[in-house]
């Protein structure tokens, strides 16, 4: 009988230091890198990177357009999936010029889900704060108009989500990544990931407290029922930073930051050196109020009283003003308040007036 040998004898029996794979676990697949195909695209450059998800700069070779392609990191988590498609059903019913829209949904290799989207060519909040500390008033107040405006949109649109109607949807992670400028001075807001309807939440996600802390309305903390006026604290606590370039709750520590913000316990507008008209400072605080019910009835609201302010500061269009700051930042002039004219001065300009209208009648008279 003959005695058959293997070609390689080495690969008859593993060795003791051999790495034991589950055949039945998902084995870990590399994220694309420059070069690869997404779909009906080529990855140019890595362009942002969360825990949850990586963002590309593609070129779609078919229509020969720049898209951004967002890759899901957690693919093998059944929740996870579940949002990201839930993401991908509510974004491509948005249609806003202040939102960025979505333009497909695929897979990589049949298992990584990834969402096609409007590549804007621009800046983040976050980053355009990390360049000027903060941002002119006339062009915070405007930036925060048009994310007024944006909210307004999705706050008030209904949704079929699931074979389910829904009326009203909560952003639920407004923070300056999240908002965007691009180049010619069109404000976009992003990232609705962990979004849902106002009337319930899609997906249980038991202790767990989604978003970014230091932007989380009090009630997000606490875990209690959200409406819209948890993005209206949100958005206030952005406009707070973009205004003062500094955070409104810059506690290191996360008990630290907690109490502060269940508290509504935070560093007054005002309290800096800096110019800011009243009615401001009081929009700021209502925004922000620990409350839901001492805030704006609706982010409508919120826009129309940030609108008010920036005409009693500038004179130009909000669209105008973040255009000309995109294109050179010096070209929009810090705020200053209108000098105060004192009562003695008053009295007497009053006096020289009367002066003259009497010499006048006199002469009138002869």
């Amino acid at each position: 009988m003959t005695n058959l040998q293997p070609e390689n004898p080495n690969m008859r029996h593993m060795k003791l230091n051999d790495p034991i794979q589950n055949p039945y676990k998902q084995q870990d697949i590399p994220m694309p890198a420059p070069g690869d195909k997404i779909g009906p695209g080529k990855v140019q450059l890595l362009i942002g990177e969360g825990g949850s998800a990586t963002i590309y700069k593609v070129w779609h070779e078919g229509l020969e357009v720049v898209r951004a392609v967002k890759v899901l990191k957690k693919f093998s988590d059944k929740e996870a999936r579940e949002r990201f498609l839930t993401e991908a059903k509510i974004m491509a019913d948005l249609h806003h010029p202040n939102i960025v829209e979505i333009h497909n949904i695929g897979h990589i290799d049949q298992q990584i889900p990834f969402l096609e989207m409007e590549f804007v060519d621009g800046i983040s909040i976050r980053n355009l704060l990390a360049q000027s500390n903060r941002l002119p008033l006339a062009v915070a107040l405007s930036v925060g108009y048009f994310v007024c405006q944006a909210l307004h949109y999705a706050h008030t649109k209904d949704y079929t989500l699931y074979g389910k109607v829904y009326h009203g949807l909560i952003h639920r992670d407004i923070k300056p990544d999240n908002i965007i400028i691009s180049k010619d001075g069109i404000v976009k807001l992003m990232d609705f990931g962990i979004a849902r309807p106002s009337e319930v939440s899609l997906h249980t996600v038991g202790a767990k407290i989604m978003g970014t802390l230091v932007y989380l309305s009090p009630e997000q903390l606490n875990g209690k029922p959200l409406d819209h006026r948890s993005d209206i604290f949100s958005l206030g606590t952005v406009l707070y930073e973009m205004l003062c370039g500094a955070r409104c709750f810059p506690q290191k520590t996360l008990t630290e930051l907690v109490q502060k913000k269940t508290r509504g316990q935070y560093k007054p507008l005002d309290s800096y050196d800096l110019p800011f008209p009243k009615e401001l400072v009081s929009c700021i605080d209502k925004s922000m109020a620990l409350e839901p019910h001492e805030r704006y009835n609706n982010i409508a609201d919120f826009g129309h009283e940030l609108f008010a302010i920036l005409r009693k500061v500038s004179d130009r269009a909000p669209q105008d003003l973040i255009c000309r700051y995109m294109s050179n930042p010096l070209s929009i002039p810090a705020w200053k308040p209108p000098k105060k004219i004192s009562a003695k001065l008053l009295i007497s300009a009053g006096g020289i007036v009367l002066a003259a209208a009497a010499m006048l009648i006199m002469m009138l008279m002869k």
